[in-house]
Order: C-alpha cells, then structure tokens, then sequence
C-alpha cells in the first residue's frame, strides 16, 4: 500500500512540475494541484491501488497529499525556527528559547524522503529537483535548502516567524534597549535628508535578518525600496513602493544589484552580501543611494575585512561609506537562547589606507545589559551638518524617540503595522504623532 502510494503521489508531482508558481493564491494553487489530483487519482481506476484508496476518504487522500507529512508538526509549531533532517537519522529541530533539539521522528525510507524532496521543490514553483535545491515555502512563510550527497539527502528548513518581529518585540526580548531603538530609528529615517548605510553582521542564527525586517517601519512611507535576495525571506508585506528580486542560477546578486539602480531606489536592500555584489552595492551608496544589508562576520573590523578582500573585494575607500556596522550575537545563558545588538559601531573616517571606527553601544554580557559609551557620534555630526540642526538639537530629537519607544513598550504597542504606522505619522507630523500616544512633546 505504501509503495503504491507513494508511486501514485510521484506521478501527481510530475504532472504539477511548472503549473505551481510561489506567489500564486493558496486557494488558486490548491485548485490546480486538486484538479491534477484527481486526473491521476481517475486514471488508475480498477487497479488494486483504487479499492485500497477507497476505503478512506477522497478528501482525507487529497489533505494528506497537499501536506508535508512528518514534519507538519514542526511546522506548525511557533517555537521551532529550523528542521534539520539527515537522510533517515532523527529529525532534529532548532526552538527558539532552547536551541537544538533531537525528535523520536526520522523518515522510514529513502522513497518516503525523496517525496517529500520533491513535494517541496514543485510546490514552491520550480520544475525539476538538482543537487542543490533553494527553495521558498509560501505555506509556511520559509525557506529550504537541499543537498544530496553521498550520505543521501540534507535538507534544513527555516521558519519565518508566523508575524515578523518589529523593534518593540526586540526589546520585549532583549535584542536591544530604547536608546539602541531610538538611534536605529534615526540611521533609518536619517530626519528625512541623510539615512544611513547599514551593514548588519553576525553568525547563523544571530538574528541579522530579523532585525534587518524590523528596521523596515522606519523607512519613510514615499521611499521606493528594492529587496534583493538569494532566497526570498524578509516580510515586505507593509511596504507599497517596493520591487522583490530573487536571484537565481541564471541571474547572479551581482546583476540584480546593478540592475536595481535603473529602478529608481531610494533604497538598495541586500538579504545577505556574500560576494562580488558588494561591489555594486557600495558603488550605489557612492551615487546617493541608501543601502542596507546583512553579512556573515563576528565583529566590525572583521565585517570590513570580508568586504575588502575576496571574494567581495570593495575598494576601502567605498567600504567607509557604511556608515554603521551592528554587530549580532547569540548567546546561551542558562539553557535558553539569546540574541542581542552585541555592538554598535559607526564609521569615523579614514588613517593610512584604514577606515577608523567609533563604538557607541555594546552588550555587557556579564552584567547582561547594553552599555553606552562616552565617545561621540560621528553619523550624528554628518547629519547635524547636512540637516541645519545643532548636535544639541539631534541628541534631544534622540532623547525624544527613546521616551517615545519606552512609552509604546509601556502601552503595549508592538504589533509590526500599527509600530510601522505609528513611525510613518511620527514623520508627517511628529507632534500629531505623540499626542495619539497621549502625552505632549513636552511630558518625555
């Protein structure tokens, strides 16, 4: 019965291979993959398989093939942010609060596993399974990555989280305080004249692309944004004037970043800068364009190394138009996961062929708090300069917004679009803003 079954479910993916798209309406794809269903499902009728089908359900058939079967369950569960499976080992999970976990799940045999290989590669929209697969989950708002190798296949699925943190969950989690919120908010904004060009770095897992989604509802509402990723993971849901790209094996990051400047961005957004297209990105931010993005490194001087060198090879002198460096760390404290802004760092000019470098904030994990330091901020002067505002002026506009984020923390406000518009009326008319809080300028 299983052999036929799942001889019968291979033929229906065969048949769905390229009329599944990622973006199409579930309602839509489950249409198609129901309409294809049945057409297989007619066309064995009166072998042996049938009347062992028919003793069950044709619904509860269809429901169980348009499933991912032994793993649903972690799907389905919020805490578990990665499924590892290896080959026909136990299922291993990575939950949020308590990291890495071993399942009494495997998969039974190989034909079972390789179903569900090619269930996931046709459902998200491609046509044939390769070697390596970098696939999109729209189901289940993810990602998936598989490898076969000698020790049979590799799959590792990650995902999104059900509703994208915004920057009051971050500090609700300990990711960051109001006044580290308060400065993202003025880098992001940048007072509606210069934003700044951030660079996100830390290992797996750090937490670099959540926070890179949650600095998202301080874009200014008019900015036309362009999102360029390997594989489809930040949520842009909130975001009207915003073109996606995907790269792929035809079409490199590298062409996608030199292509997003005949789009007119305002911003470049780049899910993670791993080679030559980091180039292309700093040359944007050398034509006024504001970019952001993430990167695989464990400190800022390290970031600007892997920039520098191969395969990236960024001159410095673009390098030092990032204008901020946030350093991400994951931490194990007492069994539970944690992850943090674990540095702050702003660039402060070039000495010998080196960019110089200002750390404003960093994480005391001894103490477990941020600490701020006393040396001042080089972004902050820059923008004072362009903006006709006095430093004073820019480091009371800080105050202000730190107040105004411990006061949305205080009133429980922390849902990504009712944060993303608060932030969005903040920067139509401030003042208007704040009183909807119900306080005045001059109560914070």
């Amino acid at each position: 019965m299983e052999r036929e079954r799942i001889a019968l479910e291979n033929e229906i993916l065969d048949r769905l291979a390229g009329k599944i798209f990622l973006l199409q309406d579930l309602t839509h794809k489950r249409e198609i993959i129901f309409q294809t269903f049945l057409e297989v499902y007619n066309s064995v009728t009166g072998q042996a398989l049938v009347g062992k089908l028919k003793t069950l359900d044709l619904e509860t058939i269809f429901n169980e093939f348009f499933s991912y079967g032994l793993i649903d369950q972690f799907l389905a569960d919020p805490e578990v942010e990665d499924i590892m499976i290896n080959h026909l080992s136990p299922i291993y999970v990575h939950k949020t609060k308590y990291g890495l976990v071993k399942t009494d799940k495997h998969f039974a045999s190989r034909e079972e596993l390789d179903l569900l290989i090619k269930k996931l590669v046709i459902f998200s929209g491609r046509k044939n399974v390769k070697k390596i697969n970098n696939i999109e989950l729209a189901e289940v708002k993810g990602r998936g990555n598989i490898v076969y190798s000698p020790f049979g296949p590799q799959i590792t699925i990650t995902r999104a989280k059900e509703k994208p943190l915004s920057i009051i969950d971050l500090i609700n989690n300990g990711t960051l305080n109001p006044e580290i919120a308060a400065q993202f908010w003025l880098y992001v904004e940048g007072l509606g004249i210069k934003p700044a060009n951030i660079i996100i770095s830390g290992g797996p897992g750090a937490g670099k692309s959540t926070l890179l989604n949650a600095l998202f509802s301080f874009i200014p509402v008019n900015d036309r944004i362009v999102v360029i990723e390997d594989t489809l993971e930040l949520n842009t849901n909130l975001e009207e004037n915003c073109s996606r790209l995907e790269s792929d094996e035809d079409t490199s990051l590298m062409d996608l970043v030199k292509n997003s400047l005949r789009m007119r961005p305002d911003r470049i957004i780049v899910g993670e800068v791993r080679g030559q297209e980091a180039q292309d990105l700093m040359t944007a931010m050398n034509i006024g364009k504001y970019c952001m993005g993430t990167l695989h490194a464990s400190t800022a001087r390290e970031t600007i190394i892997r920039l520098e060198n191969e395969p990236m090879n960024a001159p410095e002198v673009l390098v030092n138009l990032v204008d901020v460096f946030v350093i991400m760390r994951r931490y194990n404290i007492n069994g539970r996961i944690a992850r943090v802004v674990g540095e702050l760092v702003e660039t402060a000019g070039m000495a010998d062929k080196m960019i110089l470098l200002s750390s404003l904030w960093t994480y005391d994990l001894g103490a477990g708090r941020f600490k701020e330091s006393s040396v001042g901020s080089e972004y902050r002067d820059r923008l004072a300069q362009v903006s006709g505002r006095s430093t004073v002026e820019i480091m009371e506009e800080l105050r202000i917004r730190a107040s105004i984020i411990r006061l949305m923390v205080k009133k429980g406000i922390k849902e990504m679009k009712e944060v993303t518009e608060f932030f969005h009326k903040y920067a139509a008319n401030a003042d208007g803003a704040i009183t909807s809080l119900g306080v005045k300028r001059e109560d914070l």
